[in-house]
């Protein structure tokens, strides 16, 4: 009867689901790293959503990440990131005593809009979809979470235990998670974390590291015409002869483990030789390369694979008089932990039972070729963590970025459901 009576729920209220995504898509919460002019960041958002949360009986708070809040996790992040009016968003139901404790967990920031070729603002419903920047990442997961958590109340069962929901800011643009962690830093930790994150409806229970280097090479800047200077793009191709062997060498060994150089940048005019060059490269790694690197007792994470690149450089500036002379600036920017669990755990089959019973269909059970900050739950607090949301997979930052409305209801209902199963006292 309780799981007919959520089905009912969600059912009548799809008109006001899709009208709550709307009006959260519609509040412009890009990212100030995302490259584009003018982003106001998350306050935005989270200050339409928090009425949301304390209408519904919620003790909330909003907090901004500490400033230093990657040293204080042990973590490598991106180097002078403002965090100021970028606030954490926190509510909290406190049911009896005795039972689990559940964090939902989702982003707010979004990245650019930048190339997008619909309106990014609009929330236009439109094919049995919602369109715009973050209806599929992650503010279709953030409503998911929501709405699953006014069907529960709703529904008026005696609970038990304690539910956690985190509005999170700086997981885009190289953001490293700061809001996630800002939250385990605060103390919020649980029984199990959902996020929301996910996509397609699958249970993702893992995902890879990322490295990201910028390198910097000194020349000498001169006059083209006079043959003077020493071209800093001609240097930071020897330098990348030491990336490309390093790329072969990864991904002959790790195909799925790419490594990507992503920037380079040199040059202010055609007829000066360049004194500086740019670039900037991911890796991605492995999650028994990090437990290889703790068990030798460099904390998790990526250290060998550091390692080994620098010493791929060092070793092709060697050989030339210039760069050993005026060595390449290396800077790890950041290092996002990977983590991984088993498909059989007790509350991952818990919530696979539950989306059987409202699709009819079986799980998929995976993991991310990209990173998520539901590794700092996962690896940081050893807490069961799963991602699993309504995205549509392969729209996450697009240029027509959407959500699908039958998907973005499923996910509501298999939360309540397994909501209502983990709070339901018995």
């Amino acid at each position: 009867m309780m799981y007919e009576q959520i089905h009912a729920m969600v059912q009548e209220r799809r008109d006001e689901i899709v009208g709550r995504l709307q009006a959260l898509v519609r509040i412009d919460t890009r990212n100030p790293y995302s490259g584009d002019p003018d982003c106001p960041g998350e306050g935005p958002g989270q200050e339409h959503l928090e009425p949301l949360l304390t209408a519904l009986g919620a003790a909330t708070v909003r907090f901004e990440s500490p400033h230093d809040i990657y040293g204080r996790m042990g973590v490598i992040g991106p180097a002078n990131r403002d965090f100021s009016h970028r606030p954490n968003l926190v509510g909290e139901w406190n049911f009896a005593d005795e039972g689990p404790r559940v964090i939902v967990n989702g982003h707010m920031d979004t990245v650019g809009v930048t190339g997008m070729t619909i309106d990014p603002f609009a929330a236009e419903v439109r094919d049995g979809c919602v369109w715009g920047r973050g209806t599929s990442d992650c503010k279709g997961g953030l409503i998911a979470g929501l709405e699953a958590i006014r069907v529960l109340l709703d529904l008026d069962l005696p609970l038990a235990g304690s539910l956690v929901y985190e509005s999170v800011m700086d997981e885009e643009c190289s953001g490293s998670g700061a809001g996630t962690m800002a939250c385990l830093d605060a103390g919020y930790t649980g029984d199990v974390a959902i996020f929301v994150d996910g996509n397609d409806l699958a249970m993702t229970l893992g995902c890879g590291g990322c490295l990201t280097a910028d390198m910097d090479v000194t020349g000498q800047m001169g006059h083209a015409a006079a043959g003077t200077g020493v071209s800093a793009i001609e240097k930071a191709l020897v330098v990348k002869q030491a990336i490309d062997r390093f790329k072969e060498e990864r991904e002959t060994a790790r195909p799925h483990c790419r490594v990507n150089l992503g920037i380079f940048d040199s040059g202010v005019h055609a007829a000066v030789v360049p004194g500086t060059a740019h670039m900037s490269m991911n890796i991605v790694y492995d999650v028994e390369e990090a437990a290889a690197a703790r068990d030798d007792g460099r904390g998790w994470g990526g250290a060998p694979v550091r390692e080994r690149f620098e010493e791929l450089v060092r070793e092709q500036e060697a050989g030339d008089a210039w760069l050993s002379e005026h060595p390449t600036e290396l800077t790890w920017v950041k290092d996002l932990i990977p983590f991984d669990q088993t498909d059989d755990g007790p509350w991952v089959q818990r919530l696979a039972g539950h989306l059987v019973a409202v699709t009819g269909r079986e799980p998929v059970f995976n993991r991310m070729m990209a990173w998520s900050d539901a590794a700092f739950p996962a690896a940081m607090g050893q807490i069961p963590t799963i991602l699993f949301g309504p995205a549509l997979d392969g729209q996450a930052h697009g240029p027509e970025e959407h959500i699908v409305i039958d998907d973005l209801l499923t996910g509501v209902e298999v939360l309540a459901r397994f909501l209502a199963d983990a709070f339901e006292q018995r």
